[in-house]
């Protein structure tokens, strides 16, 4: 754990270093919760106060945790994994001491952390100031059942993306998998429309889905989540079993067959 560790903090030291990315997103995040704002606002004003009990502080609110989470997802490790089974540094890294898929976790959450935490501290001031909050009442069990399911969803996009990268090791280009795989995240993950909202089939598709599953904490402020919670993060827990026990099979697979190509 100790190597994984420093892989971690390397990564991090890096971006602290160039720290471009983070000034991008401490003056992207402003920008997009004013759009957002607007939107909801203008969209709400037509339909009443509130759409199936959500109210348009909610829907934003919503939102904008699916953008500050979007930074704590594996979207990254996909084209890591992929170009480097492509360019042959595979088996290079599978003749190194260490665990190279838990390598690339430790390396993509060090460099997606510090992106996060960015986020959380210049949206949260904000919304604060042009919401005053998510006008909802926020119990304790909510709080922990929100950043348990964040900390799920981690875990779910992690898995979710490196399986969908191990294909490259037997075809030519695994993109498609990609792109199918991170517009179903964000569609039944509520990127641009909170769950609460869609119909009752998609939502409930979206809650016992892998492609809702990334985000579920998304909905911490929905008006059932406090009764909802604990069976959304057993959905999470039965999709990382199952995509770790994937992963593994894949995985192994793949260094047996490189193993007896000479790789």
């Amino acid at each position: 754990m100790g190597a994984y560790g420093g892989i971690f903090l390397v990564a991090v030291r890096e971006l602290l270093v160039y720290p471009q990315q983070l000034l991008t997103t401490a003056l992207l995040v402003p920008t997009r919760l004013v759009v957002l704002l607007l939107i909801y606002s203008y969209a709400f004003s037509y339909r009443g106060e509130a759409v199936n009990g959500i109210t348009a502080s909610v829907a934003i609110w919503s939102i904008v945790v699916y953008q500050i989470l979007l930074f704590t997802q594996f979207r990254g490790i996909f084209r890591t994994i992929s170009a480097e089974i492509k360019q042959g540094i595979l088996e290079v890294h599978l003749n190194k001491p260490y665990q190279y898929l838990l390598y690339k976790f430790w390396e993509q959450l060090g460099k997606g952390l510090p992106i996060f935490l960015v986020s959380l501290l210049t949206a949260v001031p904000i919304l604060l100031l042009l919401t005053g909050g998510p006008q909802v009442s926020l119990n304790t069990s909510m709080i922990v059942g929100g950043i348990l399911l964040m900390f799920g969803g981690t875990l779910v996009s992690a898995c979710l993306y490196i399986l969908i990268s191990l294909p490259a090791l037997w075809i030519d280009d695994a993109e498609p998998f990609f792109w199918i795989v991170d517009k179903a995240v964000m569609i039944l993950g509520g990127a641009y429309i909170p769950i609460a909202l869609l119909p009752d089939n998609v939502q409930f598709f979206a809650s016992v889905s892998p492609f809702g599953a990334p985000m579920f904490a998304t909905q911490m402020f929905n008006p059932s989540f406090s009764s909802q919670w604990v069976a959304l993060l057993t959905v999470q827990a039965f999709w990382i079993s199952f995509f770790l026990l994937m992963i593994i099979l894949v995985f192994h697979k793949a260094q047996k067959s490189l193993s007896v190509n000479g790789g």
